[in-house]
């Protein structure tokens, strides 16, 4: 893979925000391993998180200053600003506040550079997480569920590490898109199948097999795409359909209806789990706080579907504006005819009834929408 320069031509504050992005990525995945079992740990995460909100803060600052952002700009942003600090009060985490922060204060920057940063913090953190679990510095948590045994190699839980060999899997082939060489798809698909040996998390490895053999066909011809309208109609379907049908079919599932009950297995239980959710917390329209309960002993109610978690967490306005937001995204993603996010933003739709780390910048880069946009306009 080719390195992320921080070029001449890019200005102190854009190198700032790109710091600031790695920072908070590497930060987000390392705590989530058992180095935050050391009390030390908090420091570190403090320091790597004050370090970030400070350099994006001051990359706004400047963009204030020289007046990059009209009135009008500033107007709306802090309407959308004032709604998610609503829904982050009510689910008490404003983890979506800072991401959508990031999202405006990255407008200007390179969105294919975003992507290999997200790389970068994802690879390096992992790589030290895997070395320190191996040297015995972090323990491993190890999970008996039936005959399967999982490992989760220096993570909290087995299907951590898998889910960021998800993301950074598509984070590589974006980034390299039609650079990518045959050899580096097998380099991919066999770490994939060594962590899904070792955590045997099927959906994000089925999901990574998948843009692995998608990337090979586009890159081959196979696979071509043209026409905008196509782009916009799978990509709609897809944006709108996905939510929709997890939220109805989570609603009327009954084991007793065989179709219903082959997707709930298909799903690994996301539907049952769903609805349970859906009747245990209701929906809000503005989201509210949910203690989920991971322990199988103590009774497991943890909402794995991405579209039935932010409902419930974030609300059902948040709900129906994600799916604008998907609509929207897929629009300019067919303005540009961009083949190689057509397909990975298909995957990460698919992914999302599985798991709920679409909108989580601990994982995801993809939607800074913004700096996408700017790209689609110089396209245009």
């Amino acid at each position: 893979m080719a390195p992320i320069v921080l070029e001449k031509k890019d200005n102190l504050f854009e190198k700032a925000f790109y710091i600031s992005v790695f920072l908070l990525m590497s930060m987000y995945t390392l705590r989530f391993s058992h180095i935050s079992d050391y009390s030390w740990s908090r420091f570190l995460f403090y320091g790597m998180r004050f370090v970030s909100y400070g350099l994006v803060g001051l990359k706004f600052l400047h963009d204030l200053i020289h007046k990059k952002y009209s009135i009008k700009e500033l107007i709306c942003y802090f309407i959308i600003f004032i709604y998610f600090a609503i829904i982050s009060y009510n689910s008490r985490t404003i983890n979506y506040l800072i991401y959508y922060v990031y999202v405006i204060v990255g407008k200007d920057v390179k969105y294919t550079k975003i992507i290999g940063i997200a790389f970068y913090a994802i690879g390096i953190s992992v790589a030290i997480v895997l070395l320190l679990n191996h040297s015995g510095f972090i323990k491993e948590a190890v999970a008996i569920q039936g005959d399967r045994i999982r490992h989760s190699l220096g993570f909290e839980y087995a299907s951590y590490l898998s889910t960021y060999c998800f993301y950074g899997t598509l984070y590589y082939i974006y980034f390299r898109n039609k650079n990518i060489k045959n050899a580096e798809l097998i380099v991919l698909f066999i770490i994939n199948l060594c962590i899904f040996y070792k955590t045997t998390t099927k959906s994000a490895f089925f999901c990574s097999v998948l843009a692995i053999l998608i990337t090979l066909f586009v890159n081959k011809k196979i696979i071509s795409i043209k026409d905008s309208k196509i782009y916009r109609y799978i990509l709609n379907t897809f944006s709108i359909l996905l939510p929709i049908f997890m939220l109805v079919a989570s609603i009327i599932y009954n084991k007793n209806n065989k179709i219903l009950d082959r997707v709930n297995n298909i799903l690994s239980g996301r539907l049952l789990l769903s609805q349970n959710g859906l009747i245990e917390f209701r929906v809000k329209p503005f989201g509210q706080f949910i203690e989920f309960s991971a322990d199988l002993k103590d009774g497991y109610n943890v909402v794995d579907s991405s579209y039935i978690f932010y409902l419930l967490i974030l609300g059902g306005v948040f709900f129906v504006l994600m799916i604008c937001f998907f609509v929207y995204f897929s629009d300019l993603i067919a303005k540009k005819k961009d083949i190689y996010l057509f397909y990975v933003f298909i995957i990460l739709l698919m992914h999302a009834t599985f798991d709920p780390q679409i909108f989580q910048m601990s994982h995801s880069a993809f939607f800074y929408i913004l700096s996408y946009k700017n790209e689609v306009i110089k396209y245009e």
